[in-house]
């Protein structure tokens, strides 16, 4: 269980990724991963995500509601439920070691990734909704991180600001809806997990409210990128740990 400077910092963490996923509807994983893969091991760290993650839509999705379009989601929510299975078995089987170095890659390539305004031509056609949301809800399942396909999708749509994140809130809270009970089911909630999920609640709640005032006040270009500067020396930091144990 987290105590000490170990809580302090994940605290802080976990609030400026819940600063960011308010302010731009993805990316918590992407900001508190690398910190926490210090401190837990890589499915806890899933899983206390994850779990935070759906607490945070609920809020998100509370203030953002009236702008969801629930028809134009449906695709997109359903392609993650189906997913959702397949990703708690892969995290339930995966190695520890070989799950943070692929963490630490995927936060490395999204975390540049995410510099560019990407928009792929398939992503305005009829089924891409459920594929985007399978894809993104396997990864976010197995690795808390994938929320950048969501968002790619999301964007490409030419919805409004509140209404994309009202559809991310909507579609992140119904795949962590579906997982938390397979995450039981496997194992991969102890006591302690829990116990972590209640301690970092707090830095959530901070971040969330931080959120409506950057929202209104930060340039949003310098805003991305000292977080994506903050995920990429993180995310490195975390690889090189794992490489230089191995």
């Amino acid at each position: 269980m987290l105590s000490g400077y170990e809580l302090f910092f994940s605290l802080l963490i976990v609030a400026a990724a819940s600063t960011v996923i308010g302010t731009v509807g993805f990316g918590f994983s992407l900001v508190a991963a690398p910190v926490l893969l210090l401190y837990l091991e890589p499915q806890q760290v899933v899983v206390v995500a994850n779990s935070l993650i759906a607490l945070l839509m609920v809020m998100v999705l509370s203030r953002t509601w009236k702008n969801l379009e629930f028809k134009a989601s449906l695709g997109l929510v359903l392609g993650g439920i189906a997913a959702t299975p397949i990703g708690v078995l892969v995290l339930n089987s995966a190695s520890p070691g070989v799950l943070r170095v692929t963490i630490a890659i995927v936060i490395i390539f999204l975390g540049l990734f995410s510099l560019k305004n990407v928009q792929l031509p398939f992503s305005r056609s009829k089924m891409a909704g459920p594929v985007f949301g399978f894809l993104t809800s396997l990864a976010v399942t197995t690795i808390a991180i994938g929320g950048p396909l969501g968002a790619i999708y999301a964007i490409s749509q030419r919805w409004k600001p509140d209404m994309i994140r009202a559809a991310l809130a909507l579609f992140f809270l119904s795949s962590d809806l579906v997982a938390f009970p397979l995450y039981v089911a496997t194992g991969l909630v102890e006591k302690d997990t829990l116990s972590n999920i209640g301690l970092l609640i707090p830095g959530l709640v901070i971040g969330f409210f931080l959120a409506r005032l950057v929202v209104d006040l930060i340039n949003e270009r310098i805003f991305r990128y000292v977080v994506v500067a903050v995920i990429i020396v993180a995310g490195s930091a975390t690889l090189i740990r794992e490489l230089v144990k191995a």
